[in-house]
């Protein structure tokens, strides 16, 4: 079967326009996707100062919080080296009569507990108690009470930094009495307990 000029010609104009008609569409594809990748470099673009300032000023405030937390360490570090990582009661117990010594007071009864763990936000520490009796002129007994407080007393290694007075119970006599002035003193000396 032989094919004439005319038909050729008609089939060369189809695929001709096919052709046209394909290249076309593409054209258009490729212009619809430039067209939304334009629109997404514009807006990125546009946003791209406003992300830089942002993180900027987030590794500023980085920076920042940084700084804060070592120093928040170094604070933690110098809190817990005040604290004695062991209360010796012996050593408190010869401090405390060395302090009544001093203030001219008579010690009655000193009794001192055993350490008790305690936990706060995740620190442990512990507690030792001390019970102490004293006996003398009410002056003296203040200026006791005044010395372990202030912690103005520390001839050696034991200080009072880390105690506490919890309670304080005072027996005055009546005039004319024998019996002089007493106090009953309770102690709480904290330690830490360590990591």
């Amino acid at each position: 079967m032989r094919i004439s000029k005319t038909a050729k010609l008609i089939l060369g104009i189809g695929v001709f326009i096919i052709a046209v008609g394909v290249l076309g569409w593409v054209y258009l594809e490729q212009r619809g996707e430039q067209q939304r990748l334009d629109n997404s470099l514009s807006l990125a673009q546009s946003t791209l100062p406003t992300v830089t300032s942002q993180r900027e000023g987030l590794e500023s405030r980085l920076t920042e919080v940084d700084t804060k937390l070592a120093e928040a360490e170094l604070l933690l570090d110098g809190t817990k080296a005040s604290f004695p990582e062991s209360v010796e009661s012996i050593e408190y117990d010869e401090t405390i009569f060395d302090i009544a010594d001093d203030c001219n007071l008579k010690i009655i009864n000193l009794t001192a507990s055993e350490p008790r763990d305690k936990e706060d936000e995740d620190i442990t520490y512990y507690i030792t108690s001390f019970e102490v009796e004293v006996e003398g002129t009410v002056a003296h007994i203040l200026n006791f009470i005044e010395t372990i407080a202030t912690s103005d007393f520390s001839p050696g290694e034991t200080s009072f930094v880390n105690a506490y007075i919890e309670a304080v119970s005072m027996s005055i006599p009546e005039p004319g009495e024998d019996e002089q002035p007493s106090a009953n003193i309770s102690l709480a000396i904290y330690g830490y307990r360590g990591e």
